[in-house]
């Protein structure tokens, strides 16, 4: 049955292994996901082969609404080998529907390049989707930014040091914190958990951001073991001055949450990014160092000037998201296009 049972350790493990061991795996549709985000109900589902392989797995989590019917979100996913195959989704979506009948909308969006190709195809097949219909509204008109800074590692063969991806004039820039003293290490326990929520509460209060709580990050220090998370902390002469955490799974290195103190950082944030990189390099299944979103590729947004230092290729930018509607009337009341 390709309806997930969790009371079934053989189905389970299954369903995991096809996750962790597919390049196109991704960190949110791991079943460990639905720990961090604790207050979701998480349902799955997947397709197998003629063989009994699977080659198609989704992770939903539902959460409520006002209108009374459940919003699902497949995070980052579905998840399909080898290639998108649109035959596959459609398969896992009728899957998905039989247990969903209390939900108005399941909502994926799948870490694929976008193409009008594609999107006229999934349009075709019945789907709504949110991309550049609703760009207007900016980097958060969608649930995960559809313009993303990645560095392929596949374009630089035969480099083993994060510097030598680097023009010199950039390595320069990237060499000021260690001549400034700046040390970087990194953890998987409670005092980097601490350390990390630090610099990110106090960046978030400076910025006048909102901000997850602590035990969020805890959860997700549970989740994962240092194999796959680590939190990297860049300190001067003790001083703490900047974080980063950084999750690996499938074929990247995903970069996702930051901190930096108040006061001169002493470019820790570049130094922070650099020993990141170097984990990516380091592990011969990574070909992939995702730091992220951006609004724009402009000068006017921050985020990319940062994010430019280390990745100088053109954004890239994913199809967004694909709706399939559960029930008509509540999304027109809920969703707009």
């Amino acid at each position: 049955m390709p309806v997930l049972d969790q009371k079934d350790k053989e189905m389970v493990a299954r369903y995991e292994k096809f996750m962790r061991s597919t390049k196109e795996g991704r960190l949110t549709q791991d079943l460990g996901w639905a720990k961090v985000k604790n207050n979701w109900e998480a349902r799955e589902v997947f397709v197998e082969n003629e063989n009994g392989e699977i080659v198609a797995a989704m992770s939903m989590l539902l959460t409520d609404t006002p209108a009374g019917k459940k919003f699902a979100y497949a995070s980052k996913g579905p998840i399909i080998a080898d290639r998108f195959d649109l035959d596959l989704l459609d398969k896992l979506v009728a899957e998905a529907k039989k247990i969903l009948p209390d939900a108005y909308v399941l909502r994926m969006d799948p870490e694929i390049e976008y193409s009008d190709e594609l999107n006229d195809e999934l349009k075709k097949r019945g789907y709504k989707t949110r991309n550049r219909n609703v760009a207007d509204e900016g980097m958060h008109a969608t649930i995960q930014p559809r313009l993303n800074m990645v560095l392929d590692l596949a374009n630089f063969p035969g480099k083993e040091k994060t510097l030598d991806l680097y023009p010199s004039k950039t390595k320069s820039k990237l060499k000021r914190p260690i001549r400034d003293g700046v040390e970087v290490t990194w953890g998987h326990d409670a005092a980097a958990i601490d350390a990390f929520y630090t610099t990110y509460q106090t960046m978030a209060n400076r910025h006048g951001i909102t901000y997850r709580p602590k035990e969020y990050f805890q959860r997700m220090l549970d989740a994962f073991d240092e194999n796959t998370m680590r939190i990297y902390v860049a300190k001067r002469d003790g001083e703490l001055l900047s974080t980063g955490i950084v999750l690996k799974y499938g074929d990247k290195i995903w970069y996702v949450y930051a901190g930096s103190m108040d006061g001169n950082t002493y470019y820790a944030p570049y130094a922070v990014q650099t020993e990141m990189i170097q984990w990516a390099l380091d592990e011969p299944d990574i070909t992939l160092y995702d730091m992220g979103g951006i609004e724009s590729e402009s000068t006017n947004d921050s985020l990319w000037v940062f994010k430019h230092t280390f990745v100088k290729a053109a954004p890239v930018e994913y199809i967004g998201e694909i709706d399939a509607v559960l029930d008509d009337d509540v999304y027109k009341e809920l969703v707009k296009d």
